[in-house]
């Protein structure tokens, strides 16, 4: 396995990355949480802006980053080689190998980092450790986009630590312990979405299930048929608008996201 041992959770294997870049071409959920975080960040994307996608896999984002915005730079970093084996047939360029909890890039180099389930499946405090990383290598007033699990938060609004990795190393985030997770790290929570409502409700095992991992590697999701997969993308478009307009965060769903801004002050974050 071409992968950094010390960094890497076992389940990410070249059959991972292999059926996780089918997905990303293919399914509507892929679709949907891709879509949602590029209209999150844009309004902070300016020609000439660096982009780094911290545990890119096998470049899904990067890809429609550089379709939507050709002007911008755009920086992938994963532990894996397989994983930026994919992102090279993709056609990406700016890869490099490395944890999001170390990222080997420069302070204040970027203006918009992208973290898409990475923080789940660090050590530890490892979380919290590549979001201080995120910080230091975000230009004043860059952003961070977030996505995590939905889990939940403690009894009356109590939020204690986020429930601690399975074998697969898959910890759960409640909101309010994502919020307080990147204002403990110094960035200010800009907008905090909980995406497909009605998925979630559907099937509360849905999020356990998408994340969940064989025990001989790769992804357990599988693409839908193609008439089920194009109906539910033409849905989740409606209800992915709807949802990004509400004045509120959901409580239920089956994913969050969370875009956090750096102070743009210089010697505060």
């Amino acid at each position: 396995m071409n992968t950094d041992d010390r960094a890497a959770p076992k389940i990410l294997t070249a059959p991972y990355y292999e059926r996780l870049d089918d997905l990303e071409r293919r399914h509507w959920w892929c679709r949907s949480v891709r879509r949602v975080a590029l209209e999150m960040v844009e309004p902070f994307v300016a020609p000439g802006a660096v982009v780094l996608d911290a545990g890119c896999g096998a470049g899904g984002l990067l890809e429609e980053v550089t379709e939507r915005w050709p002007e911008v730079r755009v920086v992938g970093a994963d532990v894996s080689w397989d994983a930026l084996k994919f992102a090279r047939g993709r056609g990406l360029r700016g890869l490099i190998v490395g944890s999001a909890a170390e990222l080997p890039v420069a302070s204040e180099s970027v203006d918009v980092v992208f973290s898409n389930d990475v923080l789940q499946h660090l050590d530890g405090e490892e979380d919290s450790r590549a979001l201080l990383g995120t910080l230091r290598v975000l230009k004043r007033g860059g952003v961070v986009c977030v996505r995590v699990n939905l889990g939940h938060d403690g009894a009356g609004g109590a939020s204690p630590s986020p429930t601690a990795p399975t074998e697969a190393q898959h910890r759960q985030y409640g909101r309010q312990q994502l919020a307080e997770l990147l204002t403990r790290a110094g960035f200010r929570v800009e907008r905090h979405l909980v995406l497909h409502p009605l998925a979630g409700a559907m099937s509360k095992g849905r999020q356990r299930k998408a994340q969940n991992h064989e025990s001989g590697g790769g992804l357990s999701t599988r693409v839908p048929p193609a008439p089920v997969n194009s109906l539910m993308d033409l849905y989740v478009r409606v209800e992915d608008f709807v949802v990004s307009r509400l004045p509120w965060t959901l409580a239920a769903g089956d994913t969050q996201v969370l875009l956090a801004r750096k102070s743009d002050k210089r010697g505060s974050s």
